[in-house]
């Protein structure tokens, strides 16, 4: 339950956020040039697994979508996005791993020019939700992955509390038997203290009777 409350939480936190805060916007280069971009920083990721999710996310807008794996590139051929406009345009995304986290960089081509804030900040507004939106898809992605792994952890510590409440069990039974066993042997012990005292009469009377005859066949001599 803890867990899937912070899940909540994480991805509550991450839609109240102003995009703008989230969401960096700068000139940086790709495959088509040097050009406006916007860049997000994705924690606890991988750059190869952000890249397959952001091909397949991207590939939602009809485009002709490649992840060229040796340029690092992920582009998507003619994509059209209706938020945006009717005309297709192209969509270019690299993603570079930085630390534990991944920076994912996009760039839309509008066709002649590349969104911009300044120049687009209606469609920009629509491009902001869009990678939010994958932002926060890979947040709940990994904090499901996170919760799995939880789980897995929590059900071998429940196993293993069962074994040692087992275990308890089958001590205690053992206890049980053991201070029968001991009740038992004291009374063994006292049954053979009198059988000894029983047994040592009956060693000196036996005694007795072989030393008379003894006696007896000495004095035929």
């Amino acid at each position: 339950m803890r867990k899937l409350t912070l899940i909540t939480f994480t991805l509550l936190f991450i839609a109240s956020t102003s995009f703008a805060q989230l969401i960096k916007e700068g000139n940086r280069a790709c495959s088509a040039g040097s050009h406006n971009s916007m860049s997000i920083e994705l924690r606890k990721t991988e750059s190869k697994d952000v890249e397959k999710a952001f091909a397949k996310y991207i590939d939602k807008y009809k485009g002709k979508t490649k992840l060229d794996k040796k340029a690092g590139e992920i582009f998507s051929d003619n994509a059209i996005i209706k938020a945006i406009g009717n005309n297709d345009m192209d969509i270019y995304a690299r993603v570079a791993d930085k630390g534990e986290n991944s920076i994912l960089t996009v760039w839309f081509d509008l066709g002649g020019a590349f969104l911009s804030s300044e120049r687009h900040p209606a469609e920009y507004k629509v491009a902001e939700k869009i990678i939010m939106e994958f932002a926060i898809n890979v947040s709940k992605g990994f904090l499901e992955d996170q919760l799995k792994d939880e789980e897995k952890t929590l059900k071998k510590l429940e196993g293993d509390q069962k074994k040692l409440l087992k275990d308890k069990e089958g001590y205690e039974k053992d206890i049980e038997k053991a201070k029968q066993l001991i009740a038992d042997r004291e009374n063994d012990i006292r049954q053979n203290i009198d059988d000894q005292k029983n047994k040592q009469v009956e060693v000196e009377t036996q005694k007795t009777v072989v030393e008379k005859l003894a006696a007896k066949i000495k004095s035929l001599d």
